[in-house]
């Protein structure tokens, strides 16, 4: 049975309930009437985003396109994109002015500029979550899958001194250079991803989104650089690790305890209930201490680590 809060909450914002119960029933597309006077033509999921997301729907001007296609516009944005990404665009564009070139997307506040594609804007919406926050002041950071430099945009706008970023794809890379000289932020750039020998890795895919990696399987393949990881980190003289590599994370188990040691904080997210048990082991036998733990959707969740006072190694 449907909460009493769900219910209230769908009858406060539409003008024809009965509608939206046989929109429930079925999976058909209807036309639903708002109480803000715009009508849409929706199916059942797409409703329940427009309802959940109604507050915030009235702060913007949203029309449809096509049966999964709406255009958000305000004062400072215009921007098309799929249902599914509504609640996210939404929710940037109280802090960013974003326009759209195809499938480039602009943002850009008093704080930062940033271009890139889609999954970008899902990007940076997680890092709003906070899952990375820390004192990053004055700090280098090694940036370790630095998808289209979002992430060094961040550790940049929080204070730190220089970013190191490992990025294997070129398509990324070509927006991280993009992105450090519109956020004028001193960075290194390797076009590159980690393991534990210098090389190159075949990698199965279907789209270079931010999955993308060893874990990876599709009907389309390429070769990318790879660097040994400890070379990575020894010659990086970075104070911060942060890793997010689809997988390649599990390489750091094979650095010696004295190279990973240099860093004395990491922040990696794992991507399997494998690859954490052993990260986790390798790191809390290396002297670190786990400092706290993100749980993220599936069987993925970001290990924040700290050097303890003493190793146990």
């Amino acid at each position: 049975m449907a909460k009493i809060s769900v219910v209230w909450r769908t009858l406060t914002v539409t003008r024809n309930p009965m509608v939206i119960l046989s929109l429930k029933r079925g999976n058909s597309r209807k036309s639903v009437s708002f109480r803000n006077g715009i009508t849409y033509c929706l199916t059942w999921p797409q409703f329940r985003l427009f309802r959940d997301n109604y507050p915030v729907l009235n702060k913007y001007s949203v029309t449809q396109l096509g049966d999964d296609l709406f255009k958000i516009e305000d004062n400072r944005s215009e921007v098309v994109c799929a249902s599914n990404f509504l609640p996210i665009m939404f929710d940037l564009m109280q802090d960013f002015a974003i326009h759209q070139e195809k499938d480039v997307f602009h943002l850009k506040n008093e704080k930062l500029e940033l271009a890139g594609s889609l999954a970008m804007l899902v990007c940076i919406q997680e890092l709003r979550t906070g899952e990375y926050e820390y004192n990053y002041k004055d700090k280098v950071v090694l940036d370790i899958g630095g998808f289209e430099g979002e992430s060094a945009a961040y550790f940049w706008g929080k204070g730190a001194k220089k970013i190191i970023i490992y990025e294997p794809v070129a398509a990324h890379v070509e927006f991280i250079k993009k992105n450090v000289a519109l956020n004028h932020i001193e960075a290194e750039i390797h076009p590159s991803g980690i393991g534990n020998q210098n090389g190159t890795q075949t990698i199965q895919y279907n789209e270079t989104d931010p999955g993308f990696g060893i874990l990876c399987k599709g009907a389309k393949s390429t070769e990318i650089k790879i660097t040994d990881v400890s070379k990575v980190i020894d010659e990086s003289g970075a104070e911060i690790g942060k890793f997010d590599c689809e997988g390649a994370e599990e390489s750091l188990v094979g650095v010696k305890a004295e190279i990973l040691q240099k860093i004395p904080y990491y922040i990696i997210e794992v991507h399997s209930l494998g690859i954490r048990r052993v990260v986790l082991e390798k790191f809390l036998c290396t002297g670190f201490i786990l400092e706290k733990e993100i749980p993220k959707p599936g069987e993925f969740s970001v290990l924040v680590f700290k050097k303890g006072s003493i190793s146990k190694t």
